[in-house]
């Protein structure tokens, strides 16, 4: 799936942070398919560009995820206990977003006196 940053807006803050999160969603999308087939024969993890390319090129899209030597007998190149880990820092990236950009409206709310 592509995902591409709303360019019609001017950048700020608030963008930037829900950008950050739709793209920690789609990651996590990511990784929790390859934790679902790491047991399938063949099957390769995959994982979303990097957030900086995002923001470069305004697509973040799926790739096969570089780790060449750890294939089992059967040609599956998931290790699950790196994609859990991948998973739980996503989870932990998703949360600092959110709670920033909840934090910038509050900071708004209280420049406006509500």
């Amino acid at each position: 799936m592509t995902i591409r940053p709303d360019t019609a807006v001017s950048p700020s803050f608030f963008r930037l942070a829900s950008e950050r999160m739709d793209w920690l969603a789609e990651r996590q999308k990511v990784l929790a398919a390859n934790i679902a087939n790491a047991d399938t024969p063949g099957y390769r993890a995959r994982d979303l560009t990097s957030f900086e390319d995002f923001l470069a090129t305004g697509v973040a899209e799926s790739r096969e995820a570089a780790s060449p030597w750890d294939v089992s007998a059967d040609g599956n190149r998931v290790v699950l206990e790196e994609q859990s880990l991948l998973a739980s820092e996503t989870e932990e990236s998703h949360r600092l977003a959110a709670r920033l950009y909840r934090r910038g409206h509050d900071l708004i709310s209280l420049a406006v006196g509500k």
